[in-house]
């Protein structure tokens, strides 16, 4: 029974640890990202059906996570296309 709440615990931490240490570029942190939604979904999905619940606040969850990584594409294709490649430390962000 322990082992359904440590095994998405174990994924948010190494997904956590993912986007600290891989954070000199965009398209790496917003895939860390999606990597610590789909643990934080795997939780949720694990808890409601332990112990019986309706799995209505996954499906919010979903939709939220979704408006999520589209706008960090977005934003990732602006950056690119302002300046050039997707690297963090390539730009500043109190210049205009």
């Amino acid at each position: 029974m322990i082992f359904y709440y440590t095994l998405p615990m174990f994924m948010f931490l190494v997904g956590f640890w993912m986007y600290v240490s891989k954070r000199k570029h965009l398209m790496n942190m917003l895939i860390s990202l999606e990597y610590i939604v789909l643990s934080v979904f795997l939780f949720i999905m694990m808890v409601t059906f332990i112990m019986g619940l309706e799995t209505y606040l996954s499906l919010i969850f979903l939709v939220a996570s979704v408006c999520e990584g589209s706008l960090g594409v977005g934003i990732m294709v602006g950056m690119v296309r302002s300046h050039g490649s997707d690297y963090i430390s390539s730009f500043s962000v109190l210049k205009c």
